[in-house]
């Protein structure tokens, strides 16, 4: 799940679909890859003020946010760096937690990670909208 899509969700505006993949995700329905420098992006940005004053949380709901998360996530070590280079440096220890779990990138940027390495390699990201498709969330936190 990249950092947009978790910023979204913590808005908890009803109805959102990155609320409800992190709903998803903190219900245990939606499984969720973390690599260590992915949960400290997450912190980063989730205690900036702009994004504290966004998503109405405070600086300890959003660490114990990050938090939960992690306990619920499956940690993933990557072993080597493949780096796509993607036009934001930043995005590409998504692409590397990705690439070593098998896994999709949730983004609102897809565009983003159309680089043609990732194309070549038959990695995809899709929108929270498309991802939910593949799970039914039982219930609203």
């Amino acid at each position: 799940m990249d950092t947009n899509v978790l910023v979204a969700g913590a808005c908890r505006r009803e109805g959102s679909r990155a609320y409800g993949m992190l709903c998803g995700v903190l219900s245990g329905q939606v499984p969720l890859i973390l690599t260590p420098a992915i949960a400290l992006e997450y912190e980063d940005v989730l205690v900036r003020p702009a994004v504290l004053k966004l998503t109405g949380l405070s600086q300890e709901e959003s660490i114990d946010l990050v938090t939960d998360l992690m306990a619920l996530s499956l940690r993933m070590q990557t072993r080597f760096s493949w780096r796509p280079n993607l036009r934001d440096e930043g995005d590409n220890k998504f692409v590397n937690a990705a690439v070593h779990a098998a896994a999709i990138i949730v983004t609102y940027n897809d565009a983003d990670y159309r680089d043609g390495d990732l194309v070549r390699h038959g990695w995809a990201a899709m929108s929270p909208e498309e991802s939910l498709t593949r799970y039914e969330i039982k219930e609203v936190l």
